[in-house]
């Protein structure tokens, strides 16, 4: 296995180079032979060839190789992931990826779900759906021409991956022994939330690399010198696309690839949560833990970026904006990678400290984030940007950058106040995410950023970004916002009735109740009184919104009505817990394929003597000689019961009873949310 694996990761490093460099051959070769380049000259032959790189240059004996060459080395990856996968499933324990996070006892899900579990083996599923997307978008460019571009610049990312993984994670490496058994997977990932987590949050992850190759073609190419035509009636920005020379679809596959990013990494983010919630016996969902936070950069900035294009292809407004995110929300990915992977920082959900990975990643970081940006800066013309625009109006927010054409589309100035609010939450939330580490630097002694902290000052923004969805998105006046206003009030009224308020949640279950029942109003109208249905963009729309209100208020009912116990006693002990008589029924003992299973079953009894009955348990893994806690969770509409086993001793039971209310509102606002986002995406395939 290891001979073939290592074989595939050479080849994909050799292919990639090859990719990259067979169609500037022919273009260097001229250059040289015409202007006598000299190599101190070889910078300002970059930008100026690259500056007006078009495939009419490339010499027609390349044609078609870079492309044949490009898919081999992503069919490559598949066989190499390929490769460990069914490494996992035979047990080939010789290798020390499969050595280290398996055994024979794992049930089959589990063993294919290792193959992902490690650094090296998630690198590698990373870098196998990156090549899958890049796939697709090449495939999907209709321009035969037009792929050369895309091509060498995505091979200049296949070749660092491929060179990282190699050289620093190669899941590959053998034992000079073949061991009879594995360590085991931990037992905390023994779990089909974290089998499916990594998959769907990566692909989410990687999507983004479509948005950062279209951008980076369009700097790099001449079709950046069309100029935005003047604004006419029904004009759009895909239309000035359309006529251009640049490829027709290309605006297409922004919006497509962006909107199967946001999507994806909402699906398994919140996958994510639901893992935690279910496996780590805290009670909770989000701890904003630094690695959690970190899953955020990519998700605000794509966020951003998803409302930034549909901006862009109404009225032609925030190019430069959509091109800046477009960039950013990649190499956020990246970052994040940086920080999870290099072990810096300090998190239950880190791999391995690992400097030499972190300074490998560091650098991949560096070299796409200058080239990426510095192009953005340097190689558009000096009197026109990347579209049309002065260099010197690239601020997002300058007269060219989230300028609102039009002073009635009250949507787009919603879009405009909501992506600086967006952009404030991700620069606090990076500040007070890596100021611990940047401490560290310095003094030897480790700063903490409590949950407290991301409440008063990340969560804050969500309270205007939920009125200004409210009072831009929909078309209603002032008067409809008053009314719709005064019934948030009075609803939070009654609810404040039971629950005692502070500052954050009362403005923040003012601000969701606003905005759902401005949905509600705003479908009512549409739909003409429920006769005539809603048209996809709109339907998108109220979903996604409406499910991000009823998740903000659901999380803030959450915190303010949660409790918890803790129970002490052996069988037949009996306490009281909020309106439930808690009973320890029985404690029993079993055994699971690959662990033994200690069992204590608790009746909760409400004051209409309705009985729940959970069955928390502690698992002591054969193999891997870890205990692990596994929670039991009964779901009602409004509440969930939650019971985890802290210890046993002897025949006295510890354990811990939660209260968690509006816990199904929060999943149901999530499952609103990514339909929306769903919607949206069939509409543009």
């Amino acid at each position: 296995m290891s001979e073939i694996g290592n074989f595939f990761l050479i080849a994909i490093m050799c292919l990639s180079g090859v990719s990259i460099i067979l169609p500037v051959i022919p273009q260097l070769d001229r250059s040289i032979q015409k202007n006598n380049l000299k190599p101190n000259n070889i910078f300002k032959w970059i930008l100026r060839s690259s500056h007006g790189m078009t495939i009419k240059k490339l010499d027609s004996r390349f044609c078609g190789n870079d492309i044949l060459t490009f898919y081999t080395a992503i069919l490559c990856t598949l066989l190499a992931f390929c490769t460990l996968v069914y490494a996992f499933i035979v047990s080939d324990f010789s290798l020390q990826n499969v050595f280290l996070n398996s055994s024979t006892l794992k049930p089959l899900i589990y063993k294919i779900a290792g193959s992902w579990s490690s650094h090296e083996g998630s690198i590698l599923l990373w870098f196998t759906l990156l090549q899958i997307v890049s796939c697709c978008y090449i495939f999907l460019i209709k321009n035969q021409e037009d792929k050369k571009l895309p091509i060498i610049i995505l091979s200049i990312i296949q070749l660092l991956f491929s060179s990282f993984i190699y050289f620093t994670s190669n899941p590959f490496n053998t034992f000079s022994f073949i061991p009879k058994e594995g360590l085991g997977l931990n037992p905390m990932l023994q779990d089909i939330a974290l089998s499916i987590h990594p998959p769907l949050l990566y692909l989410g992850y990687v999507s983004y690399v479509v948005p950062f190759t279209i951008v980076c073609a369009m700097l790099v190419s001449s079709r950046s010198s069309m100029s935005f035509p003047q604004k006419r009636e029904s004009s759009s920005f895909a239309n000035y696309l359309l006529d251009s020379r640049f490829c027709g679809n290309d605006i297409s596959l922004l919006k497509t690839f962006s909107n199967i990013g946001i999507l994806f990494t909402t699906i398994g983010i919140a996958l994510g949560s639901w893992w935690a919630y279910r496996e780590l016996g805290w009670g909770g969902f989000w701890f904003f833990d630094p690695v959690e936070n970190i899953s955020l950069f990519p998700w605000l900035s794509g966020i951003m970026l998803h409302h930034s294009i549909i901006v862009m292809t109404r009225t032609g407004n925030m190019q430069n904006w959509t091109s800046i995110l477009s960039i950013v929300t990649f190499l956020l990915v990246i970052f994040s990678t940086f920080l999870v992977r290099s072990g810096f920082i300090t998190s239950i959900h880190s791999f391995a400290f690992s400097p030499e990975r972190g300074i490998y990643l560091l650098v991949i970081f560096l070299i796409m984030g200058i080239s990426a940006l510095g192009s953005y800066c340097v190689i558009p013309r000096l009197d026109r940007g990347i579209l049309g625009y002065n260099l010197w109006h690239k601020i997002p927010w300058s007269s060219h950058g989230m300028t609102i054409n039009n002073k009635n589309d009250t949507k787009e100035k919603g879009i405009t106040i909501g992506n600086t609010l967006f952009l404030l939450s991700l620069i606090v939330l990076i500040s007070a995410t890596l100021y611990p580490l940047a401490y560290s630097l310095f003094d030897d002694k480790p700063v903490i950023i409590d949950e407290r902290f991301f409440i008063n000052n990340f969560l804050i923004f969500v309270i205007p970004i939920l009125f200004t969805i409210g009072l831009f998105t929909t078309k209603s006046s002032i008067r409809k916002h008053i009314i719709i206003l005064i019934l948030s009030l009075i609803a939070t009224y009654l609810i404040s009735l039971r629950v005692n308020f502070r500052v954050i949640s009362f403005l923040t279950t003012i601000a969701s109740i606003f905005l759902m029942l401005h949905n509600i109003l705003y479908f009512i109208v549409k739909t003409n009184y429920f006769r005539q249905s809603l048209k996809t963009s709109t339907a998108s729309m109220i979903l996604g919104h409406f499910g991000f209100a009823l998740i903000a208020f659901s999380i803030t009912m959450n915190a303010l009505l949660q409790s918890e116990m803790d129970f002490t006693g052996s069988v037949g002990t009996s306490t009281k817990f909020n309106e439930f008589k808690v009973t320890l029924q029985n404690v029993k003992f079993a055994q699971g394929k690959n662990y033994y299973r200690q069992i204590a079953e608790f009746w909760l009894e409400d004051n209409n003597h309705n009985i729940t009955i959970l069955k928390p348990e502690n698992r002591l893994y054969i193999v891997e000689k870890g205990l692990s806690q596994e929670s039991d969770i009964y779901s009602y509409l409004l509440y969930d019961l939650y019971a985890v086993l802290s210890n046993i001793d002897d025949d006295i039971i510890h354990a811990k009873i939660y209260y968690k209310p509006m816990m199904s509102f929060i999943w149901l606002g999530v499952f609103i949310t990514v339909s929306g986002f769903l919607i949206g995406l069939l509409r543009k395939i």
